[in-house]
């Protein structure tokens, strides 16, 4: 269990707030490119308490502004996008993508008011199908080239869905491997909507052993079933600075996928998601049904605490579900993580043994935040362009040797990469 100060230090993630500091030293992901298309409409966005608006600029440039204008606090996301910014509704205000007021049309010219007005501005870019931000001074580092953000277009795919409690909650369900073979339970011979494979045949149903490992990104935690053909079945997903997971897909060479929790303030946040497969293209319109049956138009989840989840208990006393809450699993997550309330006490729980990923994700947590606390650098940032991959990173998932263990796999697959990049090196400097 935490004390109070410690579960406030990680939960809180507002302005000032060292986690909020924590969290506003990397990239976050603050809507999906659909959203925000050519000459769509301005977007208000909240993200760690602070009010913004989204916009694209007549020249098609995304910015990230304030949402109140400085005059008189009207809301600019009802704004025209026009005259190279996005122009208020009352007096006319217009401010470009940089929060640079570009025009005053009730001021005189002469007295040059509108030079001393600069709005608050965030950088803003697109990539891997989502629209990110950056929010500490400085000079931004690099997002990380994972590849469910680089693979090409038809291999990937970003959603987002907004879950009613603190962003720890939704980190901490997708980096505990443990609940999956409860929680996610299916009946037998049920393949799932993401990778079209029976996840029961692939790894069983009983609990894995877990254990963790430091990394250059955050950690590395290893979930080692013992399958029902007699294999070992071996997990390998990952926390990632500061806000992120990376879980494996049932069959690890189909690729992996990327979750990101964004606060919107210590009450809410939005769980990003973004599919990747390797080898070939998604069935996008397969996951967009799946997400039209289970999101709502609010971006929430259909199955929510207003109607208990949607529960059937005769489906669950039949089987057709573990929880009598359907098969989609972010509904059920949303289901574990909101019902501990919006921000759950964590001065009263019972961490088990079988906890071991919860207290280390915690750990590197605490350790990053008072890394910046000390007066240096956030843990895990990208800066050189020629290196935009953790050299460490894995993600799969699959069989492996009875003689192995996750860290020894782990070392295989990566000793196996660096001979690969050695031998293209080779080429290109023979070319």
């Amino acid at each position: 269990m935490l004390t109070q100060v410690q579960n406030n230090l990680l939960t809180q993630t507002g302005p000032g707030a060292p986690c909020g500091q924590l969290l506003r030293s990397y990239w976050q992901p603050i809507a999906t490119a659909e959203e925000m298309p050519i000459n769509g409409e301005p977007m208000p966005i909240r993200i760690m308490s602070e009010d913004l608006v989204l916009f694209r600029d007549d020249k098609e440039r995304l910015g990230l502004i304030g949402q109140s204008c400085p005059h008189r606090g009207t809301d600019l996301s009802y704004g025209r996008v026009e005259d190279g910014g996005l122009r208020c509704l009352y007096h006319g205000w217009l401010f470009d993508i940089h929060g640079k007021c570009l025009d005053q049309p009730a001021e005189p010219e002469d007295k040059k008011f509108c030079a001393t007005v600069q709005h608050v501005a965030y950088p803003v870019q697109e990539k891997g199908g989502a629209i990110w931000t950056y929010m500490a001074k400085g000079d931004p580092p690099l997002i990380p080239d994972f590849e469910f953000l680089t693979a090409p277009e038809p291999n990937r795919l970003a959603f987002r869905v907004i879950q009613m409690c603190n962003w720890l909650q939704g980190l901490e369900s997708s980096t505990d491997p443990v609940h999956t073979t409860y929680l996610h339970r299916r009946p037998p011979g049920t393949p799932s909507a993401r990778s079209d494979s029976d996840v029961n045949a692939l790894r069983g149903i009983e609990p894995p052993d877990v254990s963790t490992e430091n990394t250059s990104y955050g950690t590395r935690i290893y979930a080692l079933h013992n399958s029902p053909n007699d294999r070992k079945y071996l997990r390998v997903n990952n926390y990632v600075y500061p806000c992120g997971a990376t879980p494996s897909t049932s069959t690890g060479e189909a690729g992996y996928q990327g979750r990101w929790y964004v606060p919107i303030d210590d009450f809410s946040h939005c769980r990003f998601e973004f599919f990747y497969r390797h080898s070939q293209p998604l069935d996008k319109e397969k996951l967009r049904k799946n997400r039209r049956e289970n999101v709502a138009i609010d971006n929430r989840h259909i199955r929510r605490q207003e109607n208990r989840y949607l529960q059937d208990r005769e489906a669950l006393k039949r089987g057709d579900s573990w929880g009598g809450m359907g098969l989609h699993f972010p509904s059920q997550d949303a289901f574990a993580i909101e019902t501990q309330g919006v921000i759950q006490d964590r001065t009263k729980e019972r961490l088990g043994s079988s906890d071991i990923v919860i207290s280390a994700v915690r750990k590197t947590l605490f350790n990053a935040i008072k890394q910046i606390q000390d007066g240096g650098e956030a843990p895990g940032l990208i800066r050189d362009p020629a290196n935009t991959q953790f050299a460490d990173f894995v993600c799969t998932s699959g069989y492996i040797e009875d003689h192995e263990d996750g860290p020894s796999f782990c070392r295989r697959v990566l000793a196996g990469k660096a001979a690969a990049n050695r031998t293209e090196r080779a080429i290109e400097a023979g070319a």
